[in-house]
Formats: structure tokens, C-alpha cells, sequence
């Protein structure tokens, strides 16, 4: 076993000395990595090396150390921002604060322990990023599944709307390499649960273009404000909640770019979610998507091109045979016509065991139609 790696840090600075010097003074506790102006830094993070701490000198030709920075904080928001220049005006420091969410800000020259002190400190806050990162993606998405499933049995049209918004977030996200994943695929989860006031035929009217009463008109259009203001009532969910506000409408430019991003990518799955409810094909999903307005990005666009293009095929399927992943293509009914679960839902260890204790009561029926088998069962 290796020992524990050191706090891999990127020293931006256009004075090869400055940089010999940092990786003399620094190479002991952390592992350095150097480059010589913001354009050598941006490559570095673009090319996937995760830094704990980016360190940039403000007064750089081209880009400026404020400019990098901000650029930094949209590709690696987990990395801590620190600047170090000789200028030590007002104008700049503020600037530099404004643009890049700086932690640290200190004055060249700085003296090696002032230097390694401010590092270590930061890199300490890195971790305290990482740890609520890990809290985010764990305890607050499993909560968040849990009340997915409550409106699987409280509105399974619902249900069925945001489970088809999660599956082209997910398959979008690798591509498109955002950081924090777990905000989008949350939003999507949650996007629709402002539709559990609104009765499920103004809800199929509207899927068909029915005309729809003023009244009935409002429902639709204020779910999302609805869901919006649920939502930004569980901690950490702000961005979240913002993103669901949005899922209709492009986000104002000054808005925070995962909220940009977000309610981009989220509008895009449910005009392709809309689209399939028609009964209309899936088979060229981007010209469906560049016919919609407000226009939706074209990397977006570009990352769900192949969306539902190679769905495993459907099947039947005992109760038996079932498996957590798989994917019910059909509503799933009591002999006498309660809901147990609804078409799209994503079966679970204690979804597959609740059918089999029906079954064993005889009160559903086998088989049923899933779909998202892997290749070897589908083609059994």
C-alpha cells in the first residue's frame, strides 16, 4: 500500500522563478503542479486532474488571475480558489472576490510559512466541501427516492413524467461532464411533484391538446412554482428548487450557472418526455429539440441525440425473475383495481418483494411487461 497521497495543488503564475521557487518551497506537503498563464491553468483542470487547491497570481498577461479564477470555479467548483499577487490594491481584490469566490487572498511577497499555513487551511476546506458533497449525493438522494416513490402511488402519471426527465439526465450527464451530477438528477426526480394537486384528466388533456379552461390552464403552468417552493424548503436543495422553477422557460443570464445548465437540460427531457406521450417517434430526438424556443443549447441537444435510441426491448416477466434496475412498462393493478405500481417505475429490492407477498395473496396477476433488461435476458 501507498502512503496517503498529498493535496494536489495548481500554482498559475507567468514567472517561471516564482513557480521553481513555489515547487521548492512547497514540494514537502503537497504534490504541485505548475502552469504559466490561466489559459496552461484551464487546460490542467479541463484535462480531468482534480485539484484540491488552485492558487493563480492576479497580474497575468492575457487572462488575469480574478478572470481565471471565475473560469476555475465553473469547471472545478469543489477546488479552493486562492490568489496571490503584488498587488495589493483595493480595485483588484474586490474584483478578484467578486468574480472567483476567492478564500484566500495574499500579498507577494508571502513568506513560506504564511504560504504553507494558507494552503493547509484551504485544502482543509476542501475537504469540507467533499464531506457535504458525499452527505448531498447519499443521505439527501435516498431521501429524495423516498418520496419519488410516494408519488409513484400518489400520482403514477406524475411519476411517470419525471422517472422518463431522470433517465435522459442521466443518460446526458457523462457527456456533457458537469460537475455536481446530483443536482440535475434530483431536480428531475422531484420536478414534477408539484403536479400532485392537479387532477390526472386535466393532465391528459393537455398531453393530448385538448382545449383547456382558464382554470385548467393554471394548474399546468403554476406546477413548477408549486414544486419550486416544496422543494426549496429541504436544506441544500436551493439550486435545486430554482432549477424545477425553470423546467418550462430558459433561466436569466444572471442566474447561477447550474441553474442555467439545469433548467436547459431538464426542459429538453420533458419536451422529449411530451413528445413520446403523443404517441409520436423518438427515433431523431434533436430535431424535436431545435424546433423548441426558448432555444436549448446545442451541447444538450448533442448529448441526448441518441436518447432512447437503444432501449433494451420489452418483455414479460415472472415475479420470480424480476430484478432491482429493471423497468415496468405497464401499471401495475390489484385484482381489484388499486394502483401498486405505475408504468416507468424502477423496481427496487422492496418493490419486487411487496409483488411476490401479493402474488403469494393472490392479489395481482403475473406475468408483467418490463423493459431495461440486460442484453442476456432480453434476448432469453
Amino acid at each position: 500500500m501507498t502512503e496517503t497521497a498529498l493535496p494536489r495543488v495548481l500554482c498559475v503564475d507567468d514567472e517561471p522563478n516564482v513557480l521553481a521557487a513555489m515547487e521548492r518551497n512547497l514540494f514537502d506537503e503537497f504534490d504541485v503542479v505548475v502552469a504559466l498563464s490561466g489559459e496552461a491553468g484551464l487546460e490542467a483542470v479541463s484535462r480531468g486532474e482534480h485539484f484540491a487547491v488552485i492558487m493563480s497570481d492576479m497580474r497575468m498577461p492575457g487572462m488575469d488571475g480574478a478572470t481565471f479564477l471565475s473560469k476555475v470555479r465553473e469547471v472545478s467548483p469543489d477546488s479552493v480558489r486562492v490568489l496571490l499577487t503584488g498587488q495589493a490594491d483595493l480595485e483588484s481584490s474586490i474584483a478578484a472576490i467578486n468574480k472567483g469566490a476567492i478564500f484566500r487572498y495574499l500579498c507577494k511577497p508571502c513568506p513560506k510559512q504564511e504560504l504553507v499555513s494558507a494552503l493547509n487551511d484551504a485544502v482543509s476546506q476542501h475537504r469540507l466541501i467533499c464531506a457535504e458533497k458525499e452527505l448531498l449525493a447519499t443521505t439527501l438522494t435516498a431521501s429524495v427516492k423516498t418520496l419519488t416513490e410516494v408519488l409513484a402511488m400518489v400520482a403514477p402519471w406524475a411519476f411517470q413524467r419525471s422517472a422518463f426527465a431522470q433517465s435522459g439526465v442521466l443518460h446526458a450527464l457523462p457527456k456533457l461532464g458537469w460537475p455536481d451530477e446530483w443536482i440535475y438528477t434530483i431536480a428531475a426526480s422531484l420536478s414534477q411533484i408539484g403536479c400532485v394537486g392537479v387532477p390526472a384528466d386535466i393532465i391528459q388533456a393537455d398531453v393530448a391538446q385538448r382545449k383547456l379552461s382558464q382554470d385548467e390552464k393554471k394548474l399546468i403552468q403554476e406546477h413548477p412554482d408549486v414544486a419550486g417552493r416544496l422543494v426549496e424548503r429541504i436544506p441544500r436543495l436551493g439550486l435545486v428548487a430554482e432549477i424545477i422553477r425553470h423546467q418550462a422557460k430558459a433561466a436569466s443570464p444572471g442566474a447561477p450557472i447550474e441553474v442555467i445548465r439545469g433548467a436547459h437540460l431538464l426542459r429538453a427531457t420533458l419536451e422529449l418526455e411530451r413528445h413520446a406521450a403523443r404517441g409520436r417517434s423518438l427515433e431523431r430526438p434533436w430535431e424535436i429539440l431545435r424546433a423548441v424556443q426558448p432555444a436549448i443549447p446545442e451541447d444538450i441537444i448533442k448529448a441526448l441525440a441518441d436518447f432512447r435510441a437503444n432501449v433494451a426491448g420489452v418483455r414479460t416477466a415472472h415475479f420470480s425473475e424480476l430484478m432491482p434496475g429493471w423497468v415496468v412498462d405497464e401499471d401495475i393493478l390489484t385484482t381489484n383495481g388499486l394502483m401498486v405500481l405505475s408504468k416507468g417505475h424502477e423496481l427496487t429490492d422492496t418493490a419486487i418483494s411487496a409483488l411476490q407477498r401479493l402474488l403469494a395473496a393472490n392479489a395481482v396477476k403475473e406475468p408483467i411487461q418490463v423493459r431495461g433488461l440486460p442484453d442476456t435476458a432480453a434476448s432469453s
